[in-house]
């Protein structure tokens, strides 16, 4: 049985989610508890982030080389092209959408003034342990400003970066939220930038459906994305491509 080990709010974890039921592989999840996961994933993979896979006696950290990992493994339901040119398209777009991700997550994070369904949501699936999850809230809101360089001057860098990866998105599709980014069918590429966009956009169905915790100033600068033919291209692959496990 392959094991994903994750963070279910993760948009790099949901990255890998996405590449593994859009290939029909079964998989269960891990759910490691934030800041403790490093005691595990250093062992499993030597690494301290997540995602990791388990795939029989294959352990692999980091979404882009699952992906790469899956798509030699199983090479049924294809996400890279068969067209040397257009292979190399996708490879270098997944790359650029994977180092997005981070700007995604810092920004997101800069804009939070209420912290409760945050933590509610990141921390939900995890039972209480005697107190110990809801002890922890205060630890990890400290480590998780700390951890993704949560200070004011980088979180407006990181506004430019991500409103330039909408941009990108916008002149691969021409405007067409329709289009994908690469040729006619869904990529690695298109599954990278909508899974690390997706939080700003919250499509349906998602980890972050529903999450709360910004003010009226930031709802209103997202509402606007959401108008815009990117944010409408996450929405519509999400809803026509995001093939679920039931």
């Amino acid at each position: 049985m392959r094991t994903l080990y994750q963070f279910p709010i993760s948009h790099y974890c949901e990255k890998t989610r996405w590449h593994l039921d859009h290939k029909g592989l079964d998989f269960q999840v891990d759910n490691l508890f934030p800041g403790l996961h490093r005691l595990q994933s250093k062992r499993l993979a030597g690494i301290v982030t997540l995602p990791i896979l388990r795939d029989g006696a294959k352990v692999l950290g980091d979404s882009t080389t699952i992906a790469l990992y899956l798509e030699d493994a199983y090479p049924h339901a294809p996400l890279l092209p068969e067209d040397p040119g257009q292979r190399a398209e996708v490879l270098e777009l997944e790359e650029r959408f994977d180092r997005l991700g981070v700007h995604v997550r810092r920004w997101l994070y800069g804009q939070i003034k209420q912290w409760d369904s945050v933590m509610h949501a990141m921390l939900k699936v995890y039972r209480p342990l005697f107190g110990l999850r809801d002890l922890m809230k205060p630890v990890l809101i400290n480590g998780v400003q700390k951890l993704y360089g949560v200070t004011p001057q980088r979180v407006a860098a990181s506004q430019t970066e991500l409103l330039e990866g909408l941009a990108l998105i916008e002149s691969r599709i021409q405007g067409d939220p329709a289009r994908y980014l690469v040729g006619d069918r869904l990529t690695l590429a298109d599954i990278s930038a909508a899974a690390l966009f997706a939080p700003l956009f919250t499509p349906a169905g998602t980890p972050w459906e529903g999450i709360a915790g910004h003010d009226a100033k930031t709802q209103a600068f997202l509402d606007e994305l959401h108008a815009h033919p990117a944010g409408q291209w996450v929405l519509r692959r999400y809803a026509e491509d995001r093939t679920r496990r039931a």
